[in-house]
């Protein structure tokens, strides 16, 4: 087998390595200058003074790189010069026609068009978007926010809601948009935006804070997996319940809520009245046993010679001063205008010159309804009862130990006192 050998003369081999060098010189230079630019670009700080000149150099110096026209678009939109929008919407156009297949340049431009008062061009960018990204929740709600300003409803709703349920920060501002929207029309809130829990739970915060509590309520019980996936929902609601006087409702969202083998708050009964399900001395809910802090009375659970069950609750009292006073309360949700009779069992052997008795509150002003006979010393379980009428304007009560007698600085007491049993009956 033969070879031929090619001949070069030797100067065009010089002169071609030399081309080669400087064509892969100018390469890297603007491989640099590209890749140097677009780094600037994508930590470019918008709030600067002079962001403003940087974002226009790095377009002079990478005018094919969409980056530095996002960068720059970003920068012109946040300032406050006039005709700033408008180079802010020249820069987003470029960066788009440069990048046309990522759907953050397309909803970038629909927010720079909606800006510029483009609302027809914003929304076609917006469908360009979905198109690229159709699962995603600020496209979604961008396009939708975009159809309703044209004055198409139903499609614009719809795709909110989808938005609201896959990023639940959404989902409140659907919910009072609507609202807005149908001048507070649930019904017509609910046709565009779906019955779902997403929908109710968003309702349910809405209404809730418009003081519309009987609908919120409403909204609320169409909830599913309340203990676990709106847990956080029904403590704002039971705070925002009881500040309106509230009780049935907050009590009813507490329960749902509830996620222990605890007795659940019911209207007209008295929770855990005989003790077996312990007390807390600090931290307890709305509907629970409520202990002051402090150090006299000393309070628990006393489980020997308890009236019924194993428990009973125990107080011992070792003062001198007035202020040595810790009480004990409970909320209790009732029905309106309703008679009940309250009845607990005490014995005590206390020696003290105040008169201690329980009484039954208005839990909306605190006013007192009634108070039983004074607790004397009593070595057997005793009965007390009064009967109350349930105030017209809340449905809630507070059972709580008063005390009477003591109006100096000193009110020794010395002693134990014991109750259990404690009961709420309708008349």
């Amino acid at each position: 087998m033969s070879l031929t050998v090619i001949k070069i003369d030797p100067k065009f081999a010089r002169m071609l390595l030399a081309l080669v060098a400087f064509a892969t010189l100018v390469a890297a230079w603007f491989f640099i200058k590209w890749n140097f630019a677009n780094a600037v670009a994508s930590r470019i700080d918008t709030g600067q003074p002079e962001a403003a000149s940087v974002a226009e150099w790095l377009v002079g110096l990478a005018p094919s790189d969409p980056q530095t026209h996002f960068a720059s678009a970003r920068v012109f939109e946040k300032t406050f010069n006039p005709g700033d929008l408008t180079k802010s919407l020249i820069e987003y156009e470029a960066a788009t026609a440069l990048s046309p297949n990522h759907y953050v340049m397309w909803l970038s431009l629909g927010r720079a068009r909606s800006l510029n008062g483009d609302d027809e061009s914003a929304a076609v960018a917006y469908a360009l978007a979905l198109r690229l990204a159709p699962n995603y929740a600020a496209v979604q709600w961008a396009y939708g926010n975009a159809l309703i300003r044209q004055g198409d409803t139903e499609q614009g709703f719809a795709m909110i809601a989808r938005a609201a349920s896959a990023n639940p920060d959404y989902a409140r501002t659907t919910a009072l948009t609507a609202l807005e929207m149908f001048a507070g029309d649930l019904n017509r809130v609910r046709q565009v935006l779906g019955d779902s829990d997403a929908t109710n739970a968003s309702l349910a915060a809405v209404l809730a804070k418009q003081g519309r509590f009987d609908e919120a309520f409403d909204a609320w019980s169409k909830l599913a997996e309340k203990p676990t996936k709106h847990a956080k929902l029904g403590a704002a609601l039971i705070e925002q319940m009881t500040t309106a006087k509230k009780f049935q409702f907050a009590a009813h969202i507490s329960t749902d809520i509830q996620t222990g083998e605890g007795e659940r708050p019911m209207t007209g009964q008295i929770s855990n009245g005989g003790f077996e399900g312990g007390v807390k001395l600090r931290n307890a809910g709305l509907f629970e046993w409520q202990i002051a802090g402090g150090a006299q009375p000393q309070i628990g659970l006393a489980e020997s010679g308890s009236h019924g069950g194993r428990y009973g609750l125990l107080a011992i009292f070792n003062s001198f001063e007035t202020a040595a006073f810790r009480s004990i309360s409970q909320t209790v949700p009732v029905m309106p205008g309703t008679v009940y009779e309250f009845e607990v069992f005490y014995k005590s052997d206390l020696k003290t010159q105040a008169t201690l008795k329980w009484e039954i509150a208005d839990a909306g002003s605190s006013a007192s309804l009634a108070t039983t006979a004074a607790m004397t010393p009593a070595t057997d379980w005793t009965s007390l009862k009064v009967k109350f009428t349930a105030p017209a304007a809340c449905d809630g009560v507070i059972i709580r130990l008063a005390r009477e007698g003591c109006s100096g600085p000193s009110c020794p007491a010395n002693g134990k006192m014991s109750f259990d049993d404690f009961s709420l009956r309708r008349l």
